[in-house]
């Protein structure tokens, strides 16, 4: 059994194993002998990062990690620092732990080797979603390359991530507890809300309540900006203390939850009552938001989604992000449903144009309205999930309810 912590809590090891074989019987299908999956970066929060090899092994090492996981043989999971490896072998989905040292990519061909993988089909998996198209450090592709030369390398990172996009029941019940975690610090955040509040006093609120129910995040979004004359539609991804002031439209993302498992709102609130702009583009960011999530359905495309953001081209509005973006641990695909304005570049992708959705697949609903041409724009987001009938929402906090802070 595995040690119950709050960075890595663990799943059942059913679990574990249902995800070894079900990437191993597609390993097969594709040919490929090994997966060599790389451990490394997170996003400036207190998650731990690494997602892609914490899907098998439930641990994260610094700086970085491998996990290497063979077609038959049992996985193995590589670490930097001796000292950590009881800690590893407590918290660790995978019995097989090794030190690498500071060559940790050296230790990783050996394990190869033990493999008798010199003429092998080798699959990398690399640290981040696949958009991100982030493999491997240079030194460590030329030591596998060099060391290797008669194998096959494959980047393999799409593929690997279509298997974290399903969500299993384990999954989804993590994601809903998120969902909770993130409700109660939106609300925390809104009602301490007045003007001279600082925009890092509200990050603490949110970093208060993670730590109070131990939770994680992996970033999240503040900011305000004046209504009359805004200089931005975008809130800081790093709280400054620059403070709340009457007649000023606030921007929220929290992001919380547990294990690499995150809820997320797209908040927009105001300090004083909103000018009428303000309004109409927060009435439009929820009818568009609601209309979404009451008629996406299972089965449709990323091509199907567009038709949900015409009200904003008709308006005269562009979008600042997709309507429609894959969620879990950080921002992924599939990406789907703008109104772009041709100069800023698209997150879409012909594969992201052709996805089908599915029943267990978690996503964000985000309308975020922008008045071309102006720093004028807000959002309204949820998390949900795809079930047989439809999205599901995973926050019980009422984003698409105008809120005003009095002044």
């Amino acid at each position: 059994m595995l040690t119950p912590n709050d960075y890595f809590p663990p799943f059942s090891e059913q679990e574990y194993a249902n995800r070894r074989r079900t990437i191993r019987a597609s390993m097969k299908e594709k040919g490929l002998d090994c997966l060599v999956i790389y451990g490394a970066y997170h996003w400036g929060g207190t998650d731990t990062g690494q997602v892609n090899a914490v899907y098998l092994s439930n641990y994260t090492a610094i700086p970085h990690s491998y996990v290497v996981l063979p077609l038959t043989e049992d996985p193995t999971l590589f670490i930097s620092f001796a000292y950590h490896i009881t800690n590893a072998r407590d918290c660790a989905a995978i019995a097989d732990v090794r030190v690498g040292g500071f060559d940790l990519i050296t230790a990783v061909g050996a394990r190869l080797k033990e493999l008798g993988l010199e003429k092998g089909k080798i699959g990398i998996v690399g640290p981040l979603p696949s958009w991100w198209t982030i493999t491997l450090p240079h030194e460590h592709h030329v030591h596998l390359t060099t060391t290797f030369p008669n194998a096959a390398f494959e980047t393999v990172t799409d593929w690997y991530e279509d298997f974290r996009l399903m969500k299993s029941d384990e999954e989804i019940a993590r994601m809903e507890k998120a969902g909770v975690l993130c409700d109660v610090a939106h609300e925390e955040v809104v009602l301490a809300s007045k003007p001279g509040v600082r925009h890092s006093d509200l990050r603490g609120i949110m970093d208060g309540v993670a730590n109070r129910f131990g939770g994680r995040y992996p970033f999240s979004h503040i900011g305000s900006t004046s209504m009359a004359n805004p200089d931005r539609f975008y809130p800081d991804f790093f709280p400054t203390h620059q403070t709340l002031e009457a007649g000023h439209v606030v921007m929220t993302e929290v992001a919380l939850g547990y294990g690499l498992y995150f809820g997320k709102i797209w908040g927009t609130y105001f300090i004083g009552e909103p000018t009428s702009e303000y309004r109409k583009l927060f009435e439009a960011a929820v009818a568009v938001h609601d209309k979404a999530i009451a008629e996406i359905k299972p089965g449709m495309t990323g091509r199907d989604i567009n038709r949900w953001v015409e009200p904003f081209r008709s308006a005269g509005y562009i979008t600042g992000l997709p309507l429609l973006s894959g969620w879990s641990t950080y921002n992924h695909r599939p990406h789907a449903g703008v109104v772009e304005d041709g100069k800023t570049p698209s997150r879409l992708s012909p594969r992201d144009l052709d996805w089908v959705y599915k029943p267990g697949q978690c996503v964000t609903i985000v309308a975020f309205p922008i008045i071309p041409g102006t720093n004028k724009g807000l959002w309204v987001g949820t998390t949900c999930v795809f079930t047989k009938d439809g999205l599901k929402k995973l926050h019980a906090y009422p984003v698409t309810r105008l809120r005003v802070v009095p002044v």
